[in-house]
């Protein structure tokens, strides 16, 4: 048999005395560090992807509203009036506790009237408020008809404007004649100072006026009318205007 040479030998030697490997082995609370470490870090990361989602949302919806095209709407009555006629009706229903009993039929009576005039601004102004927005829109659709009525249509239109114009002075009247029940001087004439007579209340409950003092008030109108035509013929000295002279000088 043939020898083994000293190489070999010495290998071998080498290989017999290393130690053999000892396997990996992890403990029981190694294992579950290890395990609670991985959860909060899963954990970690899923909690940063769902707080990132909120502002792409935000993002998107505020592009969404910047996107939409703003839209002017009518003006609504409370804006044409100054104030709400509806939250109105409330406050002076629990302000009616607060009104003398010789008062309270003529409030009653102004209440009444302000919501019928109130109703009538309403749908005077909604007419009025759709046409006119019809225009500012550019439909011209109604442009192809006959001049005449076209020309009723805007008669009818001025017409409303008109009716509107001259319910809301009514409407101030009746706020004035509430505020004098409230001050304790309604039914007071305030030309002579004395009482108003009560049918004259309730026909004309906003009245400032006793019937006497209105007729005088309107004969000095009348009165002021007229001498104001009468100064709009003559010149300024009183002699007769230029168109007056030259008509007279052309009948020689």
């Amino acid at each position: 048999m043939e020898k083994p040479s000293k190489k070999n030998a010495l290998r071998d030697s080498i290989l017999k005395r290393k130690a053999p490997a000892k396997p990996i082995a992890f403990s029981l609370d190694e294992v579950r560090a290890i395990a609670k470490t991985t959860v909060e870090k899963a954990e970690t990361e899923t909690s940063t992807k769902t707080a990132a989602k909120p502002s792409a949302t935000k993002q998107a919806l505020a592009l969404e509203k910047a996107a939409k095209p703003s839209h002017v709407k009518a003006a609504s009555l409370a804006d044409i009036l100054g104030f709400n006629p509806k939250k109105a009706k409330s406050v002076e229903a629990a302000l009616e506790v607060e009104v003398p009993d010789k008062y309270k039929r003529y409030y009653k009576l102004l209440l009444d009237l302000r919501s019928h005039l109130t109703a009538g601004i309403e749908l005077h102004s909604e007419e009025t408020l759709k046409r006119s927005s019809k225009d500012d829109a550019g439909d011209l659709s109604s442009y192809g008809q006959h001049m005449a009525d076209s020309g009723t249509d805007t008669f009818d239109r001025d017409f409303a404007l008109s009716l509107v114009s001259s319910e809301q002075e009514a409407l101030g009247e009746i706020d004035a004649a509430i505020k004098r029940i409230k001050d304790g001087t309604y039914g007071v004439c305030e030309n002579t100072q004395e009482p108003i007579a009560k049918e004259r209340l309730l026909a004309v409950p906003f009245t400032r006026y006793s019937a006497g003092a209105q007729k005088e008030l309107e004969r000095n109108r009348h009165r002021s009318r007229t001498q104001a035509g009468i100064l709009g013929e003559l010149g300024e000295d009183g002699a007769p205007s230029s168109s007056n002279s030259e008509d007279g000088g052309g009948d020689e």
